[in-house]
């Protein structure tokens, strides 16, 4: 049961990114998509959505090494581009994969330093902004005083300016915390318009330790999106997509409906306008999804009637 005490704060200036941030934008291009996992995909294209997205201030960008080529893309798109510097972050802990159910995993810390100065290289930059500890429910937690140790090596070397954990931290992951290195978390699936689960234990310790949170995944694999009607016919009823999330996303469109306003749309403004997702990761694998989340960003976020109408089916 979500803590109904602890519910989504309204944002209204959605633009204002939060100051621990040094440079970037609140919306983040997560590259998974774009890199080939999910499908086939074409490099012109791919290397030019990025530059859209650059071109459209939205001036951070998600990567990671298991996402195939999406490090390689991101450094073709950044050698083209003459504006603003993007702030940049890619993943450690996964290796190299071509499909989104590969799972290469190596915490060591030669193989660790390995991957890092790779990703440096396949990018183009001499350092990220931030490195996230990728799968943080599959580490080796008998490992964390060498993981941490490396971690902070390659901060030391200046190869990241902060470290962060990339994806949802589970119980065993919470010792990690104590040691003070991870200033940020990318979680998916727990922040969006039809689940708050995040609310639950996640975003209380992270707010109470001064740790900044990506909410990934604003769609809900899709189910507050194109895949509304075939995942409410479906009823997954599994981890990521329970009946309840069906339930509330059935409540929420009926909202958009009552306003007229697209689902999609209406979703992702809602986490543009939670304070708490200090920042929004979407994705994005042709030109034209790019396009439409653009338009969603510039329409910037909803009212507060329509925030908390919305907050209200998710709680209640």
């Amino acid at each position: 049961m979500i803590n109904t005490l602890t519910k989504p704060t309204f944002l209204a200036d959605v633009y204002k990114d939060h100051p621990s941030f040094s440079h970037g934008t609140r919306m983040v291009l997560g590259t998974s998509g774009l890199g080939g996992v999910w499908g086939p995909v074409d490099e012109n294209e791919s290397v030019d959505l990025i530059l859209y997205a650059l071109e459209n201030d939205i001036l951070s960008m998600d990567t990671a090494p298991s996402y195939n080529r999406a490090e390689e893309f991101l450094g073709k798109a950044l050698k083209q581009w003459k504006g603003e510097k993007p702030f940049i972050s890619t993943k450690i802990g996964r290796l190299f994969a071509e499909k989104a159910d590969e799972f290469h995993l190596d915490y060591s810390r030669e193989t660790m330093l390995k991957s890092m100065e790779t990703s440096l290289e396949r990018i183009g930059v001499d350092a990220v902004d931030v490195l996230f500890l990728h799968e943080p429910h599959l580490l080796p937690y008998d490992k964390k005083d060498d993981i941490i140790e490396t971690l902070s090596l390659i901060k030391e070397k200046g190869y990241a300016k902060k470290i962060g954990v990339g994806g949802n931290p589970v119980p065993e992951f919470y010792p990690f915390f104590e040691s003070g290195l991870f200033e940020v978390v990318s979680g998916f699936m727990k922040m969006d318009a039809c689940n708050m689960s995040a609310f639950e234990k996640d975003i209380p310790y992270f707010q109470k330790n001064d740790i900044r949170y990506y909410a990934a995944s604003a769609l809900h694999m899709g189910l507050l999106g194109s895949r509304f009607e075939r995942l409410c016919e479906e009823r997954p009823n599994n981890e990521w997509i329970s009946n309840r999330d069906v339930d509330v996303a059935i409540k929420v469109k009926a909202i958009a409906d009552q306003y007229g306003i697209d689902l999609a749309g209406m979703s992702l403004r809602y986490l543009m306008s939670t304070i708490e997702a200090d920042r929004i990761v979407i994705g994005a694998r042709k030109t034209e999804q790019i396009k439409t989340t653009v338009d969603y960003w510039k329409q910037g976020g909803l009212s507060e009637e329509i925030f908390n109408k919305i907050t209200d089916c998710i709680f209640n």
